[in-house]
């Protein structure tokens, strides 16, 4: 038993490539995941691969080496190799803002401190001296403690890279600096974090790469207004670090040039983990840390650029996501991480796969036929498996799932981590085999069961499996393996971006909304409101009036 693909949102790359992925998806379904493995003892061989410090079994997917084959050459013949070698060259991928991609170049600097930009030196290089400077207590705080907190104030991946990095790092030592962040304009997010900080030794970062984003002003504003409040506010500057490529805005902000981390253009919000915007990163773990963390994703761009697609686990991942989302309809996926360190990678996920590829047009600007991207969603495990796991296992959508683990805890209690890696590997299994009623139906009757109850339960407990998931092991969670980790999702999302003809380095869809709220931000003070809808204009009159009370 198992749920029916839909077929009508297949991609018309073309009429041949319309028709196998039909037909593939047709014979695939009639396959049952069980049977497949009772049909090939060495399916799981076949369909996995240790690469850099992970491993990656992706052999509970509905695939076979005819329908992997076929994907590979819809890859090449939509350019997917040429794409991926031009990421390596600083080529203009960004073709909608005119800007170069070269994030494999940040990884490089990671192996011998040259990443072949001088910019990328530079920024490097001075990130490593502010580290030094900061940690041996060369740079001070007004009053001339040392600084013991720092405060990262960013949004977007300005926030999410950092803030999950930090985390996910902080199972190893004591950070080297107490991290916080403030990201949202919510007034109570930077008022609880002042709230529980020292004046005297606290270290802010404010990370925006144009250093005129909202939120990030706002939030810093905030900041120094505190900062004036508790010390003198004539010499509050050493306690401000600025990330962005607009140093000048930095320095009309308040920022002392010395303090001011320079970053190149190009580099996009959702992958600058790996650049300057990870300064925090190495505040609070180490600059060791965060080259290893480097290390590991450069481990990844070796894979990428040595391997044939056939094996290059990267795009092989891609394409199940074109497989997935254009020949059975699934526009949802979830990650699932079995390591409370990687709590916040889901999160991380829904900014990298769902901005880079929620896009409805391709990237020379044509109208799309065919769906792309998708729904990124999750939590812990076994957390989920005590909310949303029903869904994955008994609802009536078939949903992909990513299983992250790490063989070995950095906090063994008893036999607590043993349980938590069988807990995972046992939700994969299940939804792959399921169980079929007539299975529960003899068991309830060998019970004592009546056999008309039985028969009954049985259709409510039935699981009707078939669904396809992945299971990513790292040894323990490393920098590096984090690293490849967060590379891995990349390369994954750039192959399925390539298939789908979209420019997954650009975000507009999230400007709009932007620049409206500055309009609104005049009606709301009272000003004059602009010619409005009935609903918005309603919602406005309701917080104005509430303001009078």
């Amino acid at each position: 038993m198992s749920s029916t693909p839909s077929y009508g949102v297949i991609s018309p790359y073309d009429s041949n490539t319309r028709s196998t992925l039909l037909s593939l998806a047709q014979q695939s379904i009639s396959t049952p995941l069980s049977q497949r493995f009772q049909e090939d003892p060495k399916r799981a061989e076949r369909y996995s691969a240790e690469i850099g410090p992970l491993f990656v079994d992706y052999s509970k997917h509905h695939i076979d080496s005819n329908i992997l084959d076929t994907l590979c050459t819809i890859a090449r013949n939509r350019g997917v190799t040429t794409q991926l070698a031009a990421l390596r060259t600083g080529a203009h991928l960004n073709n909608t803002e005119n800007r170069a991609v070269n994030y494999p170049s940040l990884r490089r600097w990671a192996v011998d401190q040259q990443s072949g930009d001088s910019a990328i030196d530079s920024m490097y290089s001075n990130m490593a001296a502010l580290v030094n400077d900061i940690h041996s207590g060369k740079l001070r705080g007004q009053t001339g403690k040392a600084f013991t907190d720092l405060v990262n104030i960013g949004i977007g991946g300005s926030d999410f890279g950092p803030r999950l990095i930090c985390d996910a790092l902080s199972n190893q030592d004591e950070p080297l600096l107490k991290t916080h962040f403030a990201a949202n304009i919510d007034p109570s997010v930077i008022s609880e974090v002042l709230a529980t900080v020292p004046a005297e030794t606290t270290l802010f970062i404010v990370a925006s790469k144009s250093f005129g984003t909202q939120e990030t002003r706002s939030n810093a504003t905030a900041a120094r207004n505190w900062l004036c409040s508790e010390l003198k506010c004539d010499d509050v500057d050493q306690h401000f670090i600025a990330i962005t490529s607009r140093p000048e805005s930095a320095k009309t902000f308040g920022i002392r040039e010395d303090l001011i981390l320079t970053v190149p253009e190009w580099i996009g919000g959702r992958f600058s983990v790996w650049s300057g915007f990870g300064l925090a990163i190495a505040l609070s773990t180490g600059m060791e840390n965060f080259l290893a963390f480097l290390g590991g994703g450069h481990d990844i761009d070796q894979h990428v650029e040595y391997s044939p697609l056939e094996s290059n686990i990267p795009v092989i991942l891609g394409l199940l996501d074109v497989w997935y989302r254009n020949a059975w309809g699934i526009s949802s996926q979830a990650v699932l991480p079995y390591e409370h360190h990687l709590k916040l990678l889901p999160i991380y996920l829904q900014q990298l796969f769902m901005e880079s590829a929620g896009k409805s047009v391709s990237s020379d600007g044509e109208i799309l036929q065919h769906g792309t991207g998708g729904v990124i969603w999750g939590t812990e495990g076994t957390n989920g498996q005590h909310s949303f796991h029903q869904l994955l296992h008994q609802g009536s959508d078939t949903i992909p799932c990513d299983f992250i683990a790490s063989l070995h805890s950095y906090n063994p209690v008893g036999e607590q981590h043993q349980n938590l890696i069988a807990n995972c590997f046992s939700q994969s299994l299940v939804l792959m085999q399921g169980q079929s009623a007539a299975e529960i139906e003899t068991s309830l009757t060998s019970n004592g069961m009546p056999a008309v109850d039985a028969k009954k339960l049985a259709q409510h407990k039935a699981m009707l499996g078939n669904r396809p998931s992945t299971t990513i092991l790292m040894n323990q969670l490393t920098p590096r393996a984090l690293g490849a980790l967060i590379a891995l999702y990349e390369y994954r999302l750039f192959s399925a971006s390539f298939v789908w003809g979209i420019n997954p380095f650009d975000q507009w869809g999230v400007e709009l909304g932007k620049q409206i709220s500055q309009t609104l931000m005049g009606a709301l003070s009272g000003k004059e409101s602009p010619e409005l809808d009935s609903s918005t204009a309603q919602l406005i009159t309701r917080y104005k009036q509430a303001q009078q009370t």
